[in-house]
């Protein structure tokens, strides 16, 4: 990624294919609050824990082998629900260096997104940014306000205490023994329920709520993942 330059990039054009296989290598794929209701329905919705940081991630689990996205395997996405960063490619937002808060436009000059010839172009004949680019540069900018507000969001949960360490067993039917995962993270429902009424009510205010039964509910979709990974590797091994 390298910032976006007007004399460098002016003969650019974005395709609007949104070819999603440039995820087919990650497995847990970062997610805002925003995504959280709509993709409850499809996937499990969990966190994980920043190594570096220590600070807790909101993901949505794309499959239980490491490095094997179940959806992304194809160019076209097969949900009716899609993570709201999925559409940014082949742009994204960085700052200019560790030290600022000037925020760049960056792309990604060897994305398959990128043509001279057909697509969108990102400058006009003036050299001016299209309402194309425009509008692009918006909606990262909104994801980046997401993406931030996520963070302080989920920051509360892991001073409230709510997240509980959690290993999940996966039977997959090509393999004797259970697959076992672990460094996931849930709300736990007997620590949020154990919340003095003045701390839930702080949750309840904030629109908080439907967010943690969104995550709560979604565990549910990890039955559904079990039968795509099983399906996946039965095909796999043909």
């Amino acid at each position: 990624m390298i910032p976006l330059n007007q004399k460098q990039h002016s003969h650019l054009k974005i395709q609007k294919i949104n070819d999603v296989s440039r995820f087919k290598n990650q497995h847990l794929i970062p997610i805002t609050i925003q995504d959280f209701i709509p993709l409850s329905t499809e996937f499990p919705v969990v966190f994980v824990k920043n190594e570096e940081t220590g600070q807790f991630i909101s993901v949505a689990m794309m499959g239980f082998r490491s490095g094997v996205n179940l959806y992304c395997q194809e160019t076209n996405w097969p949900c009716p629900v899609m993570p709201i960063g999925f559409n940014n490619a082949p742009l994204s937002l960085a700052r200019s260096n560790e030290n600022s808060n000037e925020i760049m436009v960056c792309i990604d000059e060897e994305s398959s997104l990128l043509s001279d010839k057909t697509g969108e172009a990102l400058f006009d004949d003036q050299g001016e940014q299209t309402e194309f680019l425009k509008q692009k540069s918006q909606e990262l900018f909104k994801v980046a306000q997401l993406t931030e507000q996520t963070q302080a969001i989920i920051n509360l949960f892991a001073q409230k205490k709510l997240f509980i360490s959690k290993q999940l067993t996966i039977k997959l039917s090509n393999e004797k023994e259970p697959l076992l995962l672990s460094g996931l993270y849930l709300i736990d429902e007997n620590a949020l329920n154990a919340l003095s009424p003045e701390e839930f009510e702080e949750l309840r205010t904030k629109g908080l709520l439907p967010l943690i039964y969104a995550h709560l509910a979604s565990l549910h979709q990890i039955t559904r993942l079990t039968i795509k990974q099983n399906k996946f590797e039965e095909n796999s091994s043909l």
